[in-house]
């Protein structure tokens, strides 16, 4: 009897802010031949680096990090579109035999990279209407 090839891996690192998810991530991908893929929402901003507690290039020690400053901070970031990158990164970094390691406390960014969740698109006209609402009314409660 033959056994099935094992399931491709991916590790996800996960937790609070300060809990060491990305010394633990870098470590991880240096470790078993991997790459970072980032999975904080704010992190995907370029400029967003001292209120995310971003890794320095020197702090990542040599590890690939992706989908990191892929934003303008002017840019509506989606988890749909998320999503649609990270999954790339991850078929790619597999299929060249690497493992990728998402790092991030984003739980729905990650939930959105590896399992079987479906975005819907934004509507533009109903975020027009949402928008112009909130310019009449304010952000006050």
């Amino acid at each position: 009897m033959r056994s099935a090839a094992p399931a491709p891996r991916v590790i996800a690192v996960v937790g609070p802010t300060a809990a060491g998810k990305s010394d633990l991530g870098v470590f991880l991908a240096q470790q078993l031949g991997g790459e970072v893929v980032n999975a904080d929402s704010m992190q995907l901003y370029r400029g967003m680096d001292i209120g995310t507690a971003k890794l320095t290039p020197e702090e990542r020690g040599g590890v690939p990090h992706r989908l990191l400053d892929i934003w303008d901070v002017t840019e509506a970031a989606s988890v749909a579109e998320y999503q649609r990158l990270a999954r790339a990164e991850i078929d790619r970094l597999l299929a060249a035999g690497r493992t990728p390691v998402l790092v991030g406390g984003s739980g729905l960014y990650v939930r959105g990279a590896v399992d079987a969740l479906e975005f819907p698109g934004t509507d533009p006209a109903v975020r027009a209407r949402l928008e112009a609402e909130l310019d009449e009314r304010g952000s006050g409660v």
